[in-house]
């Protein structure tokens, strides 16, 4: 494999005029010594290249630094305001490291490389800071770690630079072929199930339902159902229906309108696209209706101070413009069954004839205008609007992404997209005339991840990730693999989580009857891939696990599957579904197990009736030095109706509970159902 040409930061005069403007000792979140400053000269669309590290006192100093790449660039105070498990600045205070954080010099768009290398040379800067400080001449070990489009940040930087960092933690992995593809299916399959269908596909899954998500589905509908699957939509992540949207599908769409603008005519148009399909759901659910401006109302400016600093929102930051567009009220409104979710507008006569932009929302008579991912519609979008203007509200370009992954098949690794090709491996549906996802995958990190690393990788992956899907760290993990020549285990490991979803915050969860958070499990990673590199320590082998069909499949006992998280199995009366009566007595039994070497059960707790409370922990009945545990305990029900009770349990490596940053969790639900 020809080799990438790495990037050498002190050959780099763009970055040659490192400055600190602050400086000074601080109290929250630890005492720390704080270090602010940036590059001169590196000022691009009025910003410049800035940084922020944390020290901790000499005594807590282990000689090592991380350094956290957010997945869209953020102010360089990103981590100021995180407390908690998610407050990475005391993580690392409290585990013998310094934090590093850049701006990664803003979102410059067609400006990939930017993004390494102000990371390199935050890092490297960094070091002549930590020596400075600490009062004498060492190299500081780094560690490079973030996730979802901070993954592909973090492989760019591994991989497109020698000797900056000497490890990293990419998580919740994309991949060259990850946006926007990942979320066409999923947006397709919640369209034609609807509400109805989403709760049947969910029930299925629970303990004590069919196993079957395709049980009462019609052909169609099994058909998409069968796509998302084979994509790597994880059958038991549809739970987070509710909440989940499209992701950060419309932040990515503008990319096809400025590559391949022609698609969304072919859609509709071309034989081989759903469009053209005059019986497909994506022509009947097909809206263009066409009304009158009633009324422009001016909006009254808000300061939004909202934070987006998690992997599952931080492309929010991206979205521009439209701080000037007014309400618009509208003649007649469309019809109340018609699919509305992200039409756009259309202005069809006036001054304003032409132009078009996306809507954020249609609340009975009044059109919300969306802001925009590349700023095109930056201020009024539809300037010259007026009262009486013929208008056109139409939904055919979000069907017409809702497929989009058929139409740009990638090469063989790229297994799922199996499923678009003929028997003699020839595309079934017409394809677009590039790839359009490498693009975006070059603009969000600065170069294509190949698996060519220079250093430690500890990757982890949410099984339940219905964003960056799992089977995205076992391509990763392949690339490695062919990159070092057939063998990526001195250099390479792969933890798979259950329970897991796509965002990384431990603060707030989305549903927490269903999911865990994996913060303790990549806190784990940080201190492995340390040991790794620092004192030869190898860290625990990846995790067991098959990929079938887009879907990735781990053994059921902790033992087999290893890794680093625990699992446990639970019951009710002995059994994963039981039916009682109200005001008798439930037996709730659960065995905990944590892999071999990865540390001992430090706690678990049930909520049995939804309450959201977990804080009533067990006693636990421990085995072998810890590393089991069973619990028993019992629930009076005294309504009637069908319950999902929820245990969680946590572990950690050294069976010490008092970290809060490195706890490892789980979780197992069982029916009950009360008469």
């Amino acid at each position: 494999m020809e080799e990438k040409r790495l990037y050498i930061p002190e050959l780099d005069d763009y970055f040659a005029e490192p400055y600190i403007d602050e400086e000074e000792w601080r109290d929250i979140p630890l005492k720390h010594y704080y270090v602010h400053g940036g590059f001169r000269g590196t000022e691009m669309n009025g910003t410049e290249v800035r940084f922020c590290f944390y020290f901790p006192e000499k005594e807590n100093y282990e000689g090592r630094f991380y350094q956290y790449v957010s997945p869209a660039p953020e102010d360089e105070h990103e981590s100021e305001h995180l407390t908690g498990e998610d407050d990475k600045i005391s993580f690392c205070l409290t585990h013998g490291a310094y934090y590093v954080v850049t701006n990664q010099g803003g979102f410059i768009l067609n400006q990939g490389d930017r993004l390494y290398r102000s990371s390199a040379n935050g890092a490297e800067f960094s070091r002549k800071v930590a020596q400075r400080i600490y009062g004498y001449k060492h190299r500081p070990y780094g560690y490079i770690f973030g996730g979802s489009g901070g993954s592909f940040k973090t492989m760019s930087c591994i991989e497109m630079t020698k000797g900056i960092w000497d490890g990293a933690v990419p998580y919740v992995l994309a991949n060259p072929m990850a946006a926007p593809n990942n979320f066409c299916p999923r947006v397709r399959v919640m369209r034609m199930l609807g509400e109805e269908g989403m709760k049947r596909l969910v029930d299925a899954m629970e303990p004590g339902g069919s196993g079957d998500i395709y049980e009462g589905l019609d052909e169609e509908q099994r058909e998409a159902l069968q796509e998302a699957t084979r994509m790597g939509f994880p059958k038991r992540g549809w739970f987070s229906w509710p909440f989940m949207g499209d992701g950060a599908l419309m932040v990515l769409t503008p990319n096809i309108y400025q590559m391949y603008p022609a698609y969304f005519e072919d859609f509709w148009l071309r034989p081989g696209y759903e469009g053209s399909n005059p019986v497909s759901s994506e022509t009947r659910d097909r809206v263009c209706f066409k009304t009158q401006v009633k009324e422009l109302i001016q909006k009254k400016k808000v300061q939004d101070t909202k934070e987006f600093t998690s992997v599952d929102n931080s492309w929010i930051n991206t979205m521009t413009g439209n701080n000037e567009t007014p309400l618009i009220r509208i003649e007649e409104i469309p019809p109340e069954d018609a699919y509305l979710y992200h039409c756009r507008i259309r202005v069809l006569s006036g001054e304003a004839a032409g132009k078009e932009t996306p809507i954020e929302t249609i609340k009975e008579d009044i059109i919300t205008v969306s802001s925009a991912f590349d700023g095109t519609n930056g201020k009024d979008a539809l300037e010259k609007l007026a009262v009486g203007d013929e208008i056109m509200i139409d939904n055919s370009d979000y069907l017409a992404i809702q497929t989009f992954q058929r139409h740009q098949l990638p090469d063989e690794s790229y297994h799922v997209y199996d499923q678009y090709r003929d028997s003699e491996g020839n595309p079934k549906y017409p394809q677009v005339p590039m790839l359009i996802a490498p693009f975006i995958a070059m603009s969000g990190g600065g170069c294509i991840p190949d698996g060519n690393i220079h250093g430690k990788v500890i990757c982890v992956c949410s099984l339940l990730d219905e964003s960056a899907f799992a089977w995205h760290g076992d391509w990763y993990r392949d690339a490695v693999r062919k990159a070092k020549g057939g063998d990526e285990s001195d250099c390479f490991r792969l933890y798979y989580n259950d329970h897991c979803i796509h965002d990384d915050r431990a603060g707030y969860l989305d549903d927490p009857q269903h999911q865990v958070d994996y913060l303790g499990i990549l806190h784990q990673a940080l201190l492995d891939v340390a040991d790794w590199c620092e004192k030869g320590i190898a860290p625990l082998p990846t995790t067991n696990y098959r990929v079938v069909d887009g879907q990735v499949e781990i053994p059921q006992s902790a033992g087999e599957r290893g890794g680093i998280q625990p699992v446990v199995e639970a019951y009710a009366n002995r059994e994963k579904s039981v039916t009682v009566k109200a005001g008798e007595p439930v037996t709730f039994t659960a065995r905990i197990e944590v892999p071999h070497g990865a540390g001992q059960v430090t706690s678990a707790a049930w909520d049995f009736e939804k309450t959201g409370n977990f804080e009533e922990e067990l006693e636990l009945h421990k085995e072998e030095g810890g590393r089991v545990a069973e619990v028993k305990t019992e629930h009076i029900f005294c309504a009637c109706g069908t319950y999902f009770p929820v245990i969680k349990v946590k572990s950690n490596r050294k069976g010490i509970k008092e970290d809060i940053f490195t706890q490892c969790k789980n979780l197992d639900r069982v029916r009950v159902v009360v008469e």
